[in-house]
């Protein structure tokens, strides 16, 4: 019988088998009764993701998922706790739908994706952009939301960090605790961490004007018709300009 097979019915070997395949250091790993208070291994696993599906999820999207995260979809198609999908499974990751006003930010990063949706405050987030060097991988985020004043905040410099918090915490929204404290703005870390999106040169010609129209409060949608370009040109113009708005600007 596979390692992956012979966990199906135990969430503590699923566990095991997750953190000897992504390389988790044992002292991460919930005890017993934290594992316990999560539930059943039926209620919390799923059978395990096609490898290929996971393949075809990164050439449709263009980001390599991270080691720690792929690791445990082929033990386990994701991961659901009793207030809902702490990790989606394969199928149903996918671009991360806003809920909080961010400043500065004009159009998504194509680099975040949500990851799970465990609570009804917030969802759980990733950015496949960068690495949260030296001691980490693709940051982990929460969302927030506008409607209870939740701002956006990373939350754990990696998923391998993130996953086995939860499950010491029992699958609880740790990160909602008034004492916790997170590592920083989102966007802001994108910002810092990850290139600028490079433009062609049939659009980098059009940053003026697309600057000039930001600056005026035009979406996406209104830079397109204004500039007679695709609404997909639009938003590559101002995801780079967003990015570094002082260079490309001229100040």
């Amino acid at each position: 019988m596979s390692p992956i097979a012979a966990t199906a019915d135990r969430l503590d070997e699923a566990i095991g088998s997750w953190a000897r395949s992504a390389g988790v250091p044992p002292s991460w790993l919930p005890s017993p009764e934290a594992l316990s208070a999560i539930g059943p291994a039926s209620g919390a696993l799923r059978p395990p993701a096609d490898p290929a599906a996971l393949d075809d999820w990164e050439r449709r999207h263009g980001f390599r998922l991270p080691c720690g995260l792929r690791a445990w979809l082929l033990i386990s198609d994701g991961f659901y706790t009793e207030s809902g999908p702490a990790v989606h499974p394969i199928a149903a990751i996918g671009p991360m739908v806003p809920f909080a006003r961010v400043p500065g930010l004009l159009v998504q990063p194509e680099s975040w994706f949500e990851l799970g949706n465990p609570n009804e405050a917030e969802t759980i987030c990733i950015d496949l952009a960068y690495r949260w060097l030296p001691a980490g991988d693709a940051p982990i985020f929460a969302s927030g939301d506008d409607l209870t004043g939740l701002p956006p905040r990373i939350i754990a410099p990696s998923f391998d960090a993130w996953f086995a918090r939860l499950l010491r915490q029992e699958g609880r929204a740790y990160w909602l605790d008034p004492d916790f404290v997170g590592l920083g703005d989102p966007w802001g870390e994108h910002r810092r961490r990850s290139p600028a999106p490079p433009l062609p040169d049939r659009l980098r010609r059009l940053l003026p004007h697309a600057t000039r129209a930001a600056d005026s409060g035009l979406d996406d949608s209104s830079l397109a018709a204004s500039l007679g370009i695709s609404r997909f040109d639009a938003e590559a113009l101002l995801r780079h300009l967003q990015h570094s708005p002082a260079e490309d600007s001229g100040t």
